[in-house]
């Protein structure tokens, strides 16, 4: 089968949707199909075209001209929609002539939108749309009503409503990554409930053989992610300073990097906890897996999370999670292992306490995860891709 995976973004760029992208595009040809890659081009200076892991990657700059922007006083990204526009409409003709794809499956649909909508109508292929969080989650935020929105997002470059629903309704079949954000798509385009499927994130269990521990001079509670607010890092901060006083010898280390930074570190200082909180920054892969084998458990203190694969890493490496009941994090933290609370600083607060009171059975709960995240491995999220490829 040849496959045309369409991602908003992909690596060198770093991120949970570009790690499930660069999975799948790494575990489709070894069951025997052809898969290419099409992508936006951002950051400019990546290469416009280039080979990963084996697989072609095109990188083109998918703009479309909006008067939002001539609105919003940018005439230069107007201007620059106005050029590069009909080269990636040409670039996409030439390539669905050559390439002749049986299956587009666009992941992260972003400002790859329109153009797919103009091959739907142009070409005969099966089309995925693949959901990964903000790409929906954007549209039921606060104070927005998903009756009362633009036709166009504020940015000028994300689809608006109007052809969102569009791309949903004309898709042969749509994946999310949790049924939190699978009933979030039904509720913005009804059809998606005929076809859609929910395609859980995987997890490397080879990675969690590395037996290395990272140094810290104390006992720590770990917290991994982007330093942004609906990570919940704040609530986090605040919770550990109602329970560091009755656990001096214990830490709290977050590891990611992100905006909130600086104010985090600001807000760490005014609750007095400068030498109990340390700020690792952003973490490779073997470091996570480092701090991960080091920790006491897991905090994953989100206000929003489509599916949190922190939290899967943490069951791979045989930690306990303590986490927040939002979007797909209950969909796998089953059973009485983990702990699971409102994302409120209370009842986080009670978590740390509840879990650092049963500090010596961590460990043996922890093993429980262990054997709970061998039935969440990317080799099953593929075949239920292909699965959605198919039609079957």
């Amino acid at each position: 089968m040849r496959i045309l995976l369409m991602p908003s973004s992909f690596p060198p760029v770093l991120g949970g949707l570009q790690t499930v992208v660069h999975t799948l595009a790494k575990h489709l040809p070894a069951s025997g199909h052809d898969v290419l890659v099409v992508t936006n081009r951002y950051p400019r200076s990546l290469p416009g075209q280039e080979i990963i892991d084996g697989v072609r990657v095109y990188r083109w700059h998918f703009l479309s001209p909006h008067l939002e922007d001539l609105i919003r006083r940018r005439p230069d990204l107007f201007m620059a929609s106005l050029y590069f526009c009909p080269s990636v409409f040409l670039r996409l003709y030439q390539l669905m002539r050559t390439y002749r794809p049986e299956v587009i499956n666009i992941h992260f649909p972003d400002a790859q939108v329109p153009f797919v909508l103009w091959l739907k109508r142009c070409f005969e292929f099966r089309l995925v749309v693949s959901l990964h969080g903000h790409d929906i989650e954007r549209w039921f935020e606060t104070g927005r009503s998903t009756s009362a929105l633009p036709p166009h997002d504020a940015t000028g470059l994300r689809p608006g409503r109007n052809s969102l629903r569009s791309l949903l309704r004309q898709a042969d079949a749509v994946t999310a990554c949790s049924r939190n954000l699978l009933e979030q798509a039904i509720r913005l385009e009804s059809s998606v409930g005929e076809k859609g499927h929910v395609v859980h994130n995987g997890i490397d269990l080879d990675r969690f053989k590395d037996s290395t521990y990272f140094q810290h001079p104390r006992p720590y509670i770990l917290s991994l992610g982007r330093l942004c607010r609906q990570k919940g890092f704040d609530m986090l901060l605040d919770a550990f300073a109602r329970v560091a006083p009755n656990h001096p010898g214990i830490d709290l280390l977050i590891a990611g990097d992100g905006e909130e930074r600086e104010a985090l570190q600001a807000q760490a200082r005014r609750l007095g906890l400068a030498g109990r909180v340390s700020f690792f920054g952003r973490a490779t892969p073997d470091e996570v897996v480092q701090l991960l084998n080091a920790c006491l458990f897991v905090a994953v203190p989100s206000r929003l999370e489509s599916f949190g694969i922190v939290a899967l890493e943490a069951l791979a490496a045989g930690k306990v999670v303590l986490a927040t009941l939002v979007g797909g994090l209950p969909e796998f933290l089953t059973g009485s292992s983990n702990l699971l609370v409102e994302p409120k600083v209370n009842s986080l607060a009670d978590g740390l306490r509840r879990l650092l009171e049963r500090r010596t059975e961590l460990e043996l709960t922890g093993r429980r995860n262990r054997e709970r995240a061998t039935s969440l491995t990317w080799a099953r999220a593929v075949e239920k891709y292909l699965t959605a490829y198919c039609g079957d």
